[in-house]
């Protein structure tokens, strides 16, 4: 490096002797750990930085790219996919452990090996009276655009249906093998399809070893 240029340490920025001089006495200069800091965080936009720091948001736009960061329009993207995964339901955060790469569309929506995926909730219901009451799970069919729906089961667990069998508008069924008659009901098969992995693909890489 030539003797007549000064390389800031904390800015990780070049000047000559000059300039050097002009910048340590500069706001960007002695507030630069806290603009990376701030930068690091891809929710808190340049003006919001601007604002804080008391310069301009063109400035702090100049400094970000100097920096390394991404431009504003690609720390938009990546702040709303960062709040979409924070806001995702249980199922795609338990695909996630399993090693599925998971695209969140919104909270209840996402898609995981390139399968449009959603997640609704089941509930408990009861049929019959007195003795002839029996309890089921009950479940809705999505309305919308899917190619895989799983149900988060009362238990915990997920029920997980491709489309070719979600063509009820509702029904029931029992997630446990019964011994009385009428405990079954006729789409008592579905018992096969909870925690059915296996229908979204194979997982990209594995983070977490199943059990």
């Amino acid at each position: 490096m030539p003797n007549s240029m000064r390389y800031c340490q904390t800015c990780r920025l070049q000047f000559d002797k000059r300039g050097f001089k002009r910048h340590t006495l500069s706001v960007v200069h002695r507030k630069a750990k806290l603009i990376r800091a701030m930068l690091e965080r891809n929710c808190i936009t340049h003006a919001e930085i601007a604002r804080r720091i008391g310069l301009t948001r063109e400035r702090v736009r100049q400094r970000a790219l100097q920096m390394g960061f991404a431009d504003g329009r690609s720390r938009h993207a990546i702040c709303r996919m960062e709040r979409r995964r924070k806001e995702m339901v249980e199922f795609f955060v338990e695909a996630q452990k399993r090693g599925f790469a998971v695209e969140p569309l919104g909270t209840t929506s996402a898609y995981i090996n390139g399968k449009l995926c959603v997640q609704r909730k089941a509930c408990w219901h009861y049929i019959g009276k007195s003795e002839h009451k029996y309890t089921y799970v009950s479940i809705r069919q999505p309305a919308g655009r899917f190619d895989i729906c799983a149900w988060k089961l009362p238990d915990g667990r997920f029920l997980i249906l491709p489309k070719k069998l979600a063509g009820f508008r509702q029904t029931t069924f029992n997630p446990k093998e019964g011994g009385l008659q009428g405990t079954d009901s006729s789409s008592h098969y579905y018992r096969e399809y909870i925690e059915r992995w296996s229908l979204l693909g194979r997982p990209r890489r594995v983070e977490h070893p199943l059990t």
